[in-house]
């Protein structure tokens, strides 16, 4: 009789921003957090608790949010700035662009619950335009990391980059796919998985999905190399 077949363990990015944003901040004075009024979505209670003087709540207010990022970028700070993707992205585009982008402020954007992963609440919560409207912006690098491991990483260069980032995010869980202690390499692609009759290339929650379907190729006899890359400008 064969084993059970045991489902790899599931982990949301989120959480791994979280922890990683809070273990800078205990290290560095000028991290802070800047949110829309997500403070939960964002996972950002852990932070509110250990800092609560560097976390700014704008309220439902996206342009004022980015607007506060710069000003804080401005006067030495280190801040994050989080929000839904959808409306990071959508309502604060021309912020992005005149404070940050073309400002070169070192602001790092955080948009969470990218793509459809808000699901049942609609188009209005649904980012699919972000990648579109952010890889377009000069000085601003876009990334999505594929899992737990590389969203820590990437957040800790986004730390250390002097310039404006932005860093997508999902609410879905997705498995491990990097080694603990993978160090994030901006324009840099992951080898997943060896082959030689096809490479398979994506970001996001979609690296684990193109490694499964990896799998059912080989079964057919097709060996596919897979890649994550997670740097989608430059």
């Amino acid at each position: 009789m064969n084993a059970p077949v045991t489902a790899a363990k599931l982990y949301d990015c989120r959480d791994a921003f979280a922890e990683t944003l809070e273990a800078l901040a205990a290290g560095n004075d000028r991290v802070v957090a800047v949110c829309n009024d997500s403070v939960g979505s964002s996972k950002l209670g852990g932070f509110k608790s250990k800092f609560p003087e560097r976390l700014v709540n704008v309220g439902i207010a996206e342009q004022n949010m980015v607007g506060v990022g710069a000003g804080l970028a401005n006067g030495g700070q280190l801040p994050f700035v989080c929000g839904a993707s959808c409306f990071l992205t959508g309502r604060a585009l021309e912020q992005i662009k005149a404070d940050l982008a073309y400002s070169n402020a070192n602001v790092k954007l955080i948009g969470i619950s990218s793509g459809m992963a808000y699901g049942e609440l609609g188009p209005t919560h649904h980012s699919i335009e972000d990648f579109a409207w952010t890889r377009v912006l000069p000085n601003l690098p876009v990334i999505a990391p594929c899992d737990r491991i590389e969203t820590a990483a990437a957040v800790k260069w986004a730390a250390d980059y002097a310039g404006p980032c932005f860093l997508r995010l999902s609410r879905v869980g997705v498995p491990d796919l990097l080694p603990e202690g993978h160090v994030f390499e901006l324009g840099r692609a992951n080898l997943l998985r060896e082959g030689s009759d096809v490479t398979l290339i994506a970001n996001g929650t979609l690296t684990h999905r193109i490694v499964k379907a990896a799998d059912i190729l080989d079964s057919r006899g097709v060996k596919a190399r897979v890649l994550n890359m997670a740097t989608v400008r430059p």
